[in-house]
């Protein structure tokens, strides 16, 4: 089920477990002029999102962090290091009390990990490769399973928990009520990544001519 910060009243959803997603938006060393100014602006958004549907349909009890493996300090440490933009969201609701889950499994999130890594390197034998997108499409399936048996046993009754991870794309158990949230800074880097990767490409492709 989706909901937005506006079109469901307080009482509604008083009782119900609730998820807050949000898109990781990774941070991009070496990108071009113009990346970070609308990475800031993107975490700013979702910061000043968060705050309001707390205000509206309950504060964050839990945290749980897609591609961060363990727990507490370390968690929080791995997040800051990775993602300065979404150590902010983070820190803030930690601070208020919220606690930062386990939500990978370190075995399941190295195997899709390693397998992904193995077919981008250019398999030339298609049995090799049909081998290995087997094994990576498995993996997958089990830590999708493994993540949503998370968000199950973590959220207790007319609770609400803040997920970063794949945005949309995000499965919630059934019983969840699902907010997307999606602020207008993420189309508008989305349209800035799309438009400069084709300036490169126009670019390299004259240089090469």
């Amino acid at each position: 089920e989706s909901g937005s910060a506006g079109n469901t009243a307080p009482g509604d959803i008083s009782t119900a477990r609730k998820v807050y997603i949000v898109t990781m938006v990774q941070p991009s060393e070496g990108a071009p002029e113009g990346f970070e100014k609308r990475y800031d602006a993107y975490w700013a958004a979702i910061d000043k999102q968060v705050s309001q549907l707390e205000e509206k349909a309950g504060a964050v009890a839990h945290i749980f962090v897609e591609g961060v493996v363990g727990t507490g300090d370390d968690a929080m440490l791995m997040v800051r290091q990775s993602n300065p933009g979404a150590h902010t969201v983070v820190n803030r609701r930690v601070l208020a009390g919220a606690v930062l889950d386990e939500y990978e499994d370190a075995g399941l999130f190295g195997k899709v990990v390693d397998w992904g890594r193995c077919l981008h390197i250019g398999l030339i034998n298609p049995e090799v490769a049909e081998e290995i997108q087997g094994k990576y499409d498995e993996a997958t399936r089990q830590r999708s399973a493994h993540l949503q048996n998370r968000l199950d046993a973590g959220i207790l009754e007319s609770e609400t928990a803040l997920v970063f991870g794949g945005g949309s794309d995000t499965n919630v158990p059934d019983g969840v009520e699902k907010f997307l949230i999606s602020p207008p800074e993420l189309d508008e880097l989305e349209r800035w990544v799309k438009k400069t990767n084709e300036t490169i490409q126009q670019q390299m492709a004259q240089d090469e001519a």
